[in-house]
């Protein structure tokens, strides 16, 4: 894989939420019931027109547009700061990107700065922030490879 520099941008992609995502996420770490994220009346009750995404979904998304564009560079020892400034919605379709800002050598070993965040369909940002991981490796663990038979 080639290095990355300053200036270079991710690969990225399109995602569409979805309300089964929406609601999906709001089991992930615990069931918190009816919410802002998961019903109508409750978002009603908060104050809001209509259900919202919850951060996790935006997080999502940006988390798979680093894992694709680092494999384990990113999973093993990826950081990532991530701030939400504008609702995502049902039906909502989402652009993660990231730009280098700078690549360094941490303890010997490259380093790769990012500003990160997300984009809705009207090309409003939705979430910004930043990330940094080691430079791109091809290796990508967690995808299971079969077994092979030794003679």
């Amino acid at each position: 894989m080639q290095a990355l520099k300053a200036g270079d941008r991710l690969k990225n992609f399109q995602h569409k939420i979805t309300k089964q995502q929406m609601i999906d996420f709001e089991h992930v770490v615990w069931d918190r019931g009816n919410n802002s994220h998961s019903d109508i009346e409750a978002a009603k009750a908060d104050g809001l027109s209509r259900t919202i995404a919850s951060g996790q979904n935006q997080m999502a998304v940006v988390h798979q547009m680093l894992e694709q564009n680092f494999g384990d560079a990113w999973v093993y020892g990826g950081k990532i700061s991530l701030r939400y400034i504008r609702p995502v919605y049902e039906d909502d379709v989402l652009t993660p990107n990231g730009v280098v800002t700078e690549t360094t050598d941490v303890d010997g070993k490259p380093r790769v700065s990012l500003e990160v965040w997300c984009e809705n369909q009207n090309g409003d940002k939705t979430s910004v922030g930043t990330a940094s991981a080691g430079q791109p490796v091809a290796t990508r663990s967690w995808i299971k490879t079969e077994a092979r038979s030794v003679a």
